[in-house]
């Protein structure tokens, strides 16, 4: 396959960096290492779009492991830019879809791993019901069993080889917990997601054809955000990669390692850089932020690290806010004043992120911005949408089609049929149902064009005439059909949540809007303005933070996220005489 023009462009504009060049023509094992904006993104897609170019023939292809939907999302707009049209010779999803697409549909009916044919996704209500099975069964007492799960989880995460002597002989009574509960969710034809990457370990592990299959089909392995995807994963990455002969490529960076709740560890991709048959590329140019805010991140950090800015960039500008009071006021300062000033200053609404740590925290920042008329939208946990989820934004997609998309197919209805018939059927669908789905998307949409009526009626009537449908003849185990309901009870208009349906449909690439966001949530994202509410010291670090050290590495690494995220202004607001002890570093530093 010869290189396209987009392609070729592609590669001429990472020529100006020589480490973003050397990674993207890499043929060998490779981690590159990279930093807040610089260009990691760019740097993966053209790196991929030249290895389907390059070195994997057709009918040969490469998977890519995310840490999110969205992520894969992203990623496949990018590549299509580039020429590359993903479908069978591309797997782009998270690390549970590839496990579940790629291992368990296909091979689990040949072996006797415990799964019935019709096995699909337990629901949370049945995850929970089986926890509560399993603990009754196994420990009993009148203890809180999600409590005790909680720990269990963690052991289920972290100990991915059963084989080895730590599944048993290190709280084997949390083993025998995980154990039941596995028999209870296989009993009823169910898996759960931490489920996938384990079965689809023990599969390889233990069947050297699957690794030869896999490997046939996928002799290049990418991952993006290593760093965020935990103890499964790399013990999958160990098994393809270096017992399996496929080629690994990933990027992170261990310094955005904020997701240990979920079993992400930050030291499973700096032992990938101590290997003598892996080459490691680090991205050492800052292309989003101003020179300010890039020697301040050093002391967001608290260590030092080879990052510079690009030469010629602005310097960028940091303003700290103190507050009298606590959150309210801070939140009541951001409204009347903060926003206002950035605004003054040419700064667009959908260019300014308000930053925190939890969804409350966004509620009361909403209540003021609600109050003060700037209108606002929430990608955190209080949000309308979930942003991983791939339903969700195919509802969101199908909103934006039905108030005008239409007229300049955008987006083009062959694209939401792509989406419902994934949603449905999963990568395959017969003929005859696609002509049915077709029909009745087809029908829906033309029905709602101009509809008059908000939000929650337009999804209400999503809820009924197409999920009710799909939802009973769908063959793609992994469901998540329960996303619309959630965000039918997210407008609810009892409790004044309901918008209007063109400001919902706006919701995809928004404009006109503040964002309001977790630092979990913004990891990835980039604004012009950045505000980084409470930043108290109560709160940076937390009580909670300082029961270990690993817990207070990891909330710096948070506030670190937060402080990279702009473009050109950086504000602070905190409690007066109340500030987080980082925030004076973060100062110190920006005044070298």
């Amino acid at each position: 396959m010869s290189s396209s023009l987009p392609l070729l462009r592609a590669i001429d504009d990472l020529s100006a960096n020589p480490e973003q060049l050397a990674a993207a023509r890499e043929t060998g094992h490779c981690v590159v290492l990279a930093g807040p904006g610089s260009g990691k993104t760019k740097t993966l897609t053209t790196a991929m779009a030249r290895t389907f170019a390059e070195d994997v023939a057709d009918p040969r292809g490469v998977a890519c492991i995310t840490y999110n939907n969205e992520c894969a999302i992203e990623l496949e707009t990018r590549l299509r830019r580039l020429g590359v049209a993903t479908g069978d010779r591309a797997f782009i999803g998270t690390v549970h879809g590839f496990a579940l697409s790629q291992v368990i549909a296909p091979y689990a009916r040949c072996l006797a791993v415990g799964l019935t044919a019709d096995f699909r996704v337990a629901t949370r209500a049945e995850t929970r019901a089986a926890v509560e099975t399993a603990y009754a069964t196994v420990i009993g007492g009148s203890d809180d069993p999600h409590h005790r799960w909680g720990f269990a989880t963690e052991k289920r995460r972290r100990d991915v080889d059963r084989s080895r002597p730590d599944w048993r002989g290190r709280r084997p009574e949390l083993a025998a917990f995980v154990e039941a509960y596995e028999s209870e969710l296989r009993r009823q034809g169910l898996i759960d997601f931490d489920d996938m990457p384990l079965l689809a370990y023990r599969m390889i592990r233990e069947h050297a054809w699957i690794r030869d299959a896999l490997r046939a089909r996928f002799p290049v392995l990418f991952v993006d955000e290593y760093q965020d995807l935990g103890h499964a994963l790399h013990e999958l990455v160990l098994l393809l990669c270096f017992g399996g002969g496929i080629r690994l490529f990933a990027v992170g960076d261990a310094d955005q390692s904020i997701y240990g709740f979920t079993g992400a560890n930050p030291e499973l991709l700096e032992s990938l850089t101590r290997r003598t048959d892996v080459r490691t590329i680090k991205l050492r140019f800052n292309y989003r932020s101003g020179a300010k805010i890039v020697r301040a991140s050093l002391g967001a950090l608290g260590e030092e690290r080879d990052y510079r800015e690009v030469a010629g960039a602005p310097e960028g500008e940091l303003t700290f806010w103190s507050v009298p009071l606590g959150l309210d006021m801070q939140a009541l300062a951001i409204a009347e004043t903060v926003i206002p000033k950035l605004i003054e200053k040419g700064i667009g609404l959908d260019e300014i992120a308000v930053l925190y740590r939890a969804a409350y925290l966004g509620d009361k920042v909403a209540l003021a911005l609600k109050t003060a008329g700037i209108p606002y939208v929430r990608t955190d946990g209080n949000a309308i949408v979930r942003r991983s989820s791939r339903l969700a934004r195919f509802i969101e997609d199908c909103a934006k089609w039905v108030v005008g998309g239409w007229r300049n197919a955008e987006p083009r209805f062959g694209r939401l049929l792509s989406q419902a018939l994934t949603l449905v059927y999963g990568r395959h669908a017969r003929d005859n149902e696609e002509q049915r789905l077709s029909h009745q998307l087809m029908s829906f949409l033309q029905a709602t064009i101009a509809f008059s009526g908000s939000t929650h009626e337009w999804l209400l009537r999503f809820e009924r005439e197409l999920i009710a449908r799909w939802r009973a003849s769908a063959r793609n185990p992994e469901q998540e059909w329960d996303v619309c309901a959630e965000m039918i009870a997210n407008t609810d208009p009892m409790h004044d949540l309901d918008i209007p349906l063109p400001h919902f449909a706006g919701r995809v690439e928004d404009t006109g809007c503040v964002s309001l966001s977790t630092l979990h949530s913004a990891k990835g994202r980039e604004f012009d303005a950045v505000v980084m509410y409470g930043v108290n010291a109560s709160n940076f670090p937390s009580d909670r933070d300082k029961r270990s050290a690993t817990g207070l590495r990891e909330a710096r690494r948070l506030f670190y996220v937060g402080v990279t995220r702009p473009r050109k202004e950086l504000n602070l607001v905190f409690q007066e005489h109340h500030h987080s002890p980082w925030v004076k570093e973060l100062y110190d530093r920006s005044q070298a």
